[in-house]
């Protein structure tokens, strides 16, 4: 009881414990989540702040541009701030904008003579509204990037001079017209066309301003700041002379005394410098006009107001067009230069490979002439770059071999896909000297600025022609090596026959001395005498096989039939040896695409090994030779009765120089798996205990499985 008393209490401050733990996660989770809360708050609070100081500020502002008696003036800025502030915005924190915009639209025009504050008030939904439509309609057809291209300009154009203007101002004209105002249209025009014009002048300023602050304010080139004071400087120069001249004395013709460097603005700094410079122009015209200077001052009020919209929408469109597109072509002649550098650098790596490749390389077009040549090609031909540039791909193979080269390129082209030219054994090229050497030639498509080009890759093979000529001597001299040990028991299977003739001929002569001689004995003789010299032709036939030397010949063979001649060249060794060879031949054909001598060869060698592995086993000697198919394969298996093979010297038979023989090169199998494997096949070495060495290799079947077995009989029959 004392224990359980005492076990308890432990148990129940470890859940308290972690109850608390609980607790503690729970209360910092909330703590972070009240701090994101705040902060979230706290920005928008921010924004909201912000944006509706601004916003009041400019309509401020804009009250001192008033013309009197109207209420609006010339163009409305603030609209183009609510633009500019929901054109980068994301659509979640709109509603701060809402919010900022109802309260500096009530402040600004609180105690107002002209509109009562909640006019404004009920016309800062209608703005909100049009301007969020105006937004969308960018989004939608300028691929969110305002002001970079002359599309995206005509868009935003089509929104800020139609879709806000018309949305903002009709139902306040649409209220005019209700109480019966007189002035409803003349009213209406400038109402519209003040709407447009601060939002097709400020909008790209305003929004440039905001992704800048934003974005935070990066350095710029010190030319280029250096550039826009003096422009900024010229601007106000030339726009205070030819504003702030009195009316009397001021020349119509003046007010296109600021288009060099209003163009200046555009073409050096795009939409946004066109934009700053175009206000400019608006303010001071706007303030001297209403003062009573500059040239849109001479005529009623009515007048000089329409006059000086038409002039600055006239100014405006046109000039933020050409600066749309001049730094569209800027943008592109960019792009077009980052291709170009990045093209030069690409073809100079391509170059640099081209060059410090080991092998020979060039380029040919269309027509068959070689357009580029790598330095390891004048060293392999002995021709100058120069020299090939310009000359048929031809050139460079001999006479006899011309053809085939041309054919395979116009299939190239044809077909373009990576492939060889020719016949690799036949295929040479020819030197400068004259002189030939072989060669291996790949082909590969490659597109350029000029269309399609063969990338050729030429590969000197005289040494590697060396290096088979070389193996086909190894591998002829391992199979005579191997027939010298039989010389004796060859000696003797050809002899025996030879003897049987010579006997059988002597007796024949006897008989034939009888007056009266036994023909049908004479005939048996013959017959003999016949049977014997086919043996030995057999003999010699398949030995012949054996010694010649030559080109690899492949051809469907069936194993069978290998196994079998093998068995007939060994059978006198193995009679000399007391072995007993046993045939377990497969009863269906085994037929593989191979060379008869090479398979002959790697039986040889295995037999053999099995002959030495049973030179001191004493009672029953045997080699087992059998043929089986398997999975679309011919295994054939050369079994002894020898002592077999220790487990751990399996994974090294086939390796070169290794052998289980003193006197042994360790070549036999090694060279047997090279010629296996050059048929596609494998081979290898088992040791069940108590039951010898098995060593077995295996080679896919030919012709294809889709054959049919009538087809594999007449094949074999045709061999046979």
């Amino acid at each position: 009881m004392a224990d359980e008393k005492t076990v308890k209490p432990e148990g129940s401050h470890g859940h308290q414990r972690l109850g608390h733990q609980r607790l503690g996660h729970q209360r910092l989770g909330h703590q972070r989540l009240g701090h994101q809360r705040l902060h979230q708050a706290f920005r928008a609070a921010l924004a909201i702040a912000g944006f509706a100081l601004a916003f009041f500020l400019l309509q401020r502002l804009t009250f001192l541009l008033r013309f009197p008696p109207y209420e609006r003036t010339t163009f409305w800025v603030p609209g183009a701030l609510t633009f500019s502030i929901l054109l980068i915005a994301p659509l979640k924190n709109w509603w701060w904008y809402y919010v900022g915009l109802c309260l500096a639209g009530y402040a600004a025009y609180y105690g107002d003579q002209q509109i009562p504050a909640s006019i404004a008030l009920l016309s800062a939904q209608f703005h909100f509204l049009a301007v969020a439509a105006g937004v969308f309609f960018i989004r939608r057809f300028a691929d969110g990037i305002p002001f970079a291209t002359v599309g995206s300009m005509l868009a935003f154009v089509l929104a800020a001079v139609f879709i806000v203007p018309f949305a903002t101002s009709v139902p306040a004209d649409l209220i005019r017209l209700y109480q019966g105002n007189p002035h409803v249209w003349p009213t209406a025009i400038r109402s519209f066309l003040s709407i447009a014009l601060g939002m097709l002048i400020a909008t790209p300023a305003l929004t440039t301003l905001l992704v800048q602050f934003r974005n935070g304010w990066q350095s710029t080139n010190r030319t280029k700041v250096l550039e826009a004071l003096a422009l900024s400087a010229a601007l106000l120069v030339i726009s205070f002379w030819v504003f702030t001249k009195p009316a009397e004395g001021n020349a119509p013709s003046l007010i296109y005394a600021p288009m060099p460097f209003l163009l200046w603005a555009a073409l050096r700094f795009e939409v946004s410098g066109a934009s700053w410079a175009l206000l400019v122009i608006a303010y001071l015209s706007t303030w001297n006009a209403i003062n009573g200077r500059g040239p849109f001052s001479a005529e009623t009020p009515d007048e000089h107001v329409l006059q000086l919209q038409v002039f600055l929408l006239a100014v405006s469109l046109p000039l933020l067009l050409v600066a749309a597109g001049a730094g569209e072509r800027r943008r592109a002649y960019s792009r077009l230069l980052e291709e170009m550098q990045e093209r030069r650098r690409t073809e100079e790596r391509f170059r640099l490979v081209v060059e410090s490749t080991p092998n020979a390389m060039l380029m040919i077009n269309r027509s068959g002439e070689i357009v580029l040549a790598n330095q390891q090609t004048e060293r392999l031909f002995g021709y100058r770059q120069e020299e090939l540039l310009g000359q048929p791909f031809e050139r460079i193979f001999p006479e006899r071999l011309r053809p085939e080269p041309a054919k395979s390129l116009r299939e190239f082209f044809a077909a373009p896909a990576l492939r060889g030219i020719g016949n690799e054994e036949e295929l040479c090229g020819l030197r400068k000297n004259g002189s030939e050497f072989p060669l291996e030639i790949g082909l590969t498509p490659i597109e350029s600025p000029g269309g399609l080009l063969a990338f050729a890759v030429v590969t000197d093979n005289t040494e590697k022609r060396r290096a088979e000529e070389a193996r086909r001597e190894l591998v002829h001299a391992s199979r005579l090596a191997v027939l010298s040990e039989f010389t004796a028991s060859i000696a003797h299977e050809i002899n025996q026959p030879l003897g049987a003739i010579l006997s059988n001929a002597d007796a024949a002569e006897l008989l034939l001395e009888n007056a009266s001689p036994p023909l049908d004995e004479v005939r048996r003789i013959l017959a003999d005498i016949r049977s014997d010299d086919l043996r030995a032709s057999e003999v010699i036939r398949k030995l012949r096989g054996l010694l010649r030397r030559g080109e690899v010949e492949r051809q469907p063979l069936d194993l069978n039939g290998v196994v079998r001649d093998v068995s007939i060249i060994l059978r006198a060794e193995a009679q000399r040896r007391g072995v007993e060879i046993i045939l377990k031949l497969s009863a269906n054909p085994c037929i593989v695409w191979g060379d008869r001598v090479h398979l002959q060869q790697v039986l040889l060698n295995l037999i053999v090994n099995g002959f030495e592995a049973m030179a001191e086993t004493r009672g029953d000697r045997r080699v087992t030779l059998s043929t089986e198919l398997s999975g679309g394969e011919v295994i054939v298996r050369v079994s002894d009765s020898g002592a077999g093979i220790p487990a751990e010297r399996l994974p090294k038979l086939f390796d070169r120089f290794f052998s289980t023989k003193r006197e042994g090169m360790g070549m036999g199998l090694a060279i047997s798996r090279s010629l296996v494997e050059e048929h596609g096949g494998r081979i290898w070495a088992e040791s069940p205990s108590g039951s010898g060495a098995h060593f077995c290799f295996a080679l896919p079947l030919e012709p294809p499985a889709a054959e049919t077995q009538s087809d594999l009989l007449n094949s074999v029959e045709s061999l046979r």
